[in-house]
C-alpha cells in the first residue's frame, strides 16, 4: 500500500520541527507569563484574564502524559507538540496545493521563523492558538476543495464554526485565521438560513467551554485570577476588564508608526542571529527582503494553481498582519519610536511580536512555496542537482535563528528559577513581599504552589491592587480592610494598609528591588529602607525615604548566589534576562555611591 505523499510530507515536517523544538525548548521556568501558565496547569487554577480554560485543561493533560520529566518541562512540551503539529498541518496544506516537497520546505520555513520558534519552546498559550488557527485552515480547505461532496462541505463548515467557537476558551488570537479559513471553505452552494443557524449553534457550543472557568474557580484554587464564580465576573475575565483594553480609536500611536513597528518585528524573523539586536542591519534586512520576494513568488504560484486558495492565503496574511495592527492598537514597542514619539511617551512593557506569529508563519509558508516554485522553474533549464539547490534556503531561518531561539543554554535555562528562589529566600519566615509584576511574581507562585517552596511568604503584586477581586483575596488573607475591597482608595492608602496589617500580624515586609522607588515610598512614607540584595527592608535607622545598606545580609546573600547566574548572556536574549541579572548584581552593592544602586536597584 502506497502512502499518500501529502501524509509523508505531514509526518516529515512534523518530525523535523519536533526535533528542532525539543532540542531548543526551555528545560525549566521562563520569564513573563509562562510560569503562571505552568502553575495553572498543575493546580487547575485560573491564569490572568481571559483565563484560557481550554489551555489549562490541555496543560493538565500534558502534566499527565509527560509525567516522567520535571514539572515545568511537562507543560512546556505541550507548546512543543502544538507548534510541531501546526507545522505538519501547514505541510499538508501546501502539499495539497503545490506538492509534497513544497509542503515540507514551506512548513520548515514557517516553523523556524523567529517569533514562531520562540512560542514553540516555552509554556505559553500561543502555540496552542497557532495550532487551532491552522486546523481552521485545514478544515476550510477540506470543505472547499473541488472534489468535496455537498454533505462533506456542510459537515466541514459545521466543524469550522465549532473550531472558531473554541477560540473563546483557548485564546481569541486564533480567530485571526477565520477570514482565511472561511475564504477557503467558500465554494459550492450558498448556505441556507437553517445552515447558518446550525453554524451559530456549533460556534456557541465551542465557546461554551469557557464556562469551565466557573467550575475551576468554585474549587477555590490559590491561583484564581478574577474569581469568575458568577456570570458577571466570568464576563469580566473573558473581556479582560481589569486591563486597559483600547478601542480602535483614538490610536495609541500613529497608525504609520504602528505599521513600522510591525515591520521592525518582521525584520527579526528570517535570521535574527545575524544581528541579534532590535536595530536594523543590512545583512539581516537584505535576507528579510529576499524572503518578501520569495513569499510573493509563493503567493503567485498558489494563485495560479487555484484562485480560491490564493485569495484565501492573501486574506489570511493581511488579516494576521495589518488587521492585527489595526485591531490591537498597541503602543510602540520598547525598542521602537525613540526620537519620533515624545520622550515621556508610554511604550509597551515588552516586545509584542508574538501577537503576529500567525502572520510570520504564513509568510514563511509562502516563502517555502516560492522556493519550490523557483526550483520547479530551474528544473526546466538546469541539471537536477543544481535545480534543487533553492530547497537549501529552508536552512536559512533554521540556522539563522538557532542560537537566538535556544532556551536550553545557560544561564538562560536556570536564571528565572535562581532569581525566584533567591527572592523568596530574602523574605523572613511568614513575611510579606511587595512585588512589581510578572517577573517577580509568576515564578514565585510556581515555586510556592507547584513545588511547595516557601509557601509561608505572601506575595502582594502591586499592579494587581487595582482589581477588586485581588483586593478581596488580600482582605481574606488579613492584609486589607474589607472596606477597601469594593472601592479604590488610591495606591498609597492600599499599600499603607498592607503595611499596617502586616505589622499588626507581626509579619515582616520586604519590597522587591524591581518595584519602583516611588511605589516603595508610598508604602511607608515615614520609613527609610535598607538594601538586602534583592529586597529592601523598612528601617527606622535610615532617614525617611532614604536608602542604606545592610552589609551583613548582603554578604550572606551574595555567598548564596550561584556564580553561573551572572554568566554573560547570549546575544539576543530576552531583555527580562538582562534585567534579572541587573537585579542579581544588587547583591554586589557595597557603597551608597555605587551607580547600580540607582540604575539597577531602584534605590532613588
Amino acid at each position: 500500500m502506497r502512502i499518500p505523499s501529502t501524509i509523508v510530507a505531514t509526518v516529515v515536517a512534523t518530525m523535523v520541527l519536533l526535533a528542532t523544538y525539543l532540542a531548543t525548548s526551555a528545560p525549566d521556568l521562563t520569564f513573563w507569563d509562562a510560569s503562571e501558565f505552568i502553575t495553572a496547569a498543575h493546580t487547575l487554577g485560573i491564569p490572568h484574564p481571559p483565563g484560557t480554560p481550554l489551555w489549562v485543561l490541555m496543560g493538565k493533560i500534558s502534566t499527565l502524559v509527560f509525567s516522567g520529566t520535571s514539572p515545568a518541562r511537562m507543560v512546556t512540551l505541550l507548546a512543543v507538540w502544538c507548534a510541531a503539529l501546526a507545522g505538519g498541518a501547514g505541510a499538508w496544506l501546501m502539499a495539497q496545493w503545490l506538492g509534497a516537497r513544497a509542503g515540507v520546505v514551506a512548513a520548515v520555513m514557517a516553523g523556524t521563523m523567529y517569533s514562531v520558534w520562540n512560542l514553540a519552546t516555552e509554556a505559553e498559550v500561543y502555540a496552542a492558538a497557532l495550532l487551532l488557527a491552522v486546523m481552521m485552515l485545514v478544515v476550510g480547505e477540506w470543505s472547499g476543495r473541488t472534489s468535496a461532496t455537498v454533505d462533506q462541505r456542510d459537515r466541514g463548515r459545521m466543524l469550522l464554526a465549532f473550531l472558531a467557537g473554541l477560540a473563546v476558551p483557548l485564546h481569541l488570537s486564533a480567530l485571526v485565521a477565520l477570514p482565511g479559513a472561511v475564504a477557503l471553505a467558500w465554494a459550492g452552494h450558498a448556505p441556507s438560513r437553517r445552515q447558518i443557524g446550525e453554524w451559530l449553534v456549533s460556534a456557541i457550543g465551542g465557546a461554551s467551554a469557557v464556562l469551565v472557568l466557573m467550575f475551576l474557580s468554585g474549587q477555590d484554587p490559590l491561583l484564581d485570577s478574577g474569581n469568575p464564580e458568577t456570570l458577571r465576573s466570568l464576563i469580566a475575565v473573558v473581556r479582560r476588564e481589569q486591563y486597559e483594553v483600547p478601542g480602535l480609536w483614538p490610536r495609541r500611536a500613529p497608525l504609520w508608526l504602528q505599521i513600522g513597528n510591525f515591520g521592525q518585528w518582521a525584520d527579526w524573523q528570517v535570521a535574527f542571529g545575524l544581528h541579534p539586536h532590535a536595530t536594523a542591519a543590512w545583512p539581516r534586512t537584505l535576507l528579510t527582503l529576499a524572503w518578501v520576494w520569495l513569499g510573493a513568488l509563493g503567493l503567485r504560484a498558489i494563485w495560479h494553481r487555484e484562485r480560491r486558495v490564493g485569495r484565501a492565503v492573501l486574506l489570511l496574511l493581511v488579516s494576521a498582519s495589518l488587521g492585527v495592527v489595526v485591531w490591537l492598537n498597541l503602543r510602540v514597542g520598547p525598542s521602537f519610536g525613540h526620537g519620533v514619539v515624545a520622550a515621556d511617551a508610554v511604550h509597551e512593557a515588552r516586545e509584542r511580536d508574538y501577537f503576529f506569529a500567525l502572520a510570520f508563519w504564513t509568510w514563511g509558508l509562502l516563502a517555502g512555496a516560492g522556493t519550490a516554485s523557483l526550483a520547479t522553474a530551474l528544473m526546466r533549464r538546469l541539471p537536477m542537482p543544481l535545480a534543487v539547490l533553492p530547497f537549501s534556503l529552508a536552512l536559512v531561518p533554521l540556522l539563522g535563528n538557532r542560537e537566538v531561539a535556544d532556551r536550553s543554554r545557560e544561564p538562560v535555562a536556570t536564571l528565572p528559577r535562581t532569581y525566584a528562589r533567591m527572592l523568596l529566600d530574602a523574605v523572613p519566615q511568614r513575611g510579606v513581599l511587595l512585588a512589581a509584576g510578572d517577573n517577580d511574581t509568576f515564578p514565585l507562585w510556581y515555586l510556592q504552589q507547584v513545588e511547595d517552596y516557601r509557601s509561608d511568604v505572601t506575595v502582594v503584586t502591586v499592579p494587581l491592587l487595582g482589581a477588586a477581586w485581588y483586593r478581596e483575596d488580600l482582605a481574606a488573607a488579613g492584609l486589607l480592610d474589607s472596606t477597601r475591597v469594593a472601592r479604590w482608595t488610591g495606591l498609597p492608602d492600599l499599600l499603607q494598609s498592607v503595611m499596617r496589617h502586616s505589622e499588626d500580624a507581626r509579619r515582616s515586609v520586604r519590597v522587591s528591588t524591581l518595584l519602583t522607588a516611588t511605589d516603595r515610598k508610598k508604602a511607608a512614607p515615614g520609613s527609610g529602607w535598607l538594601l538586602e540584595g534583592l529586597v529592601y527592608a523598612p528601617s527606622t535607622a535610615v532617614s525617611p525615604g532614604q536608602v542604606g545598606l545592610d552589609r551583613t545580609v548582603l554578604g550572606r546573600r551574595q555567598a548564596e548566589m550561584p556564580r553561573s547566574a551572572l554568566t554573560p548572556l547570549p546575544p539576543g536574549s530576552d531583555p527580562a534576562a538582562h534585567m534579572t541579572q541587573e537585579l542579581l548584581r544588587c547583591l554586589q552593592v557595597t557603597e551608597l555611591t555605587d551607580t547600580l544602586l540607582v540604575s539597577g536597584c531602584n534605590g532613588a
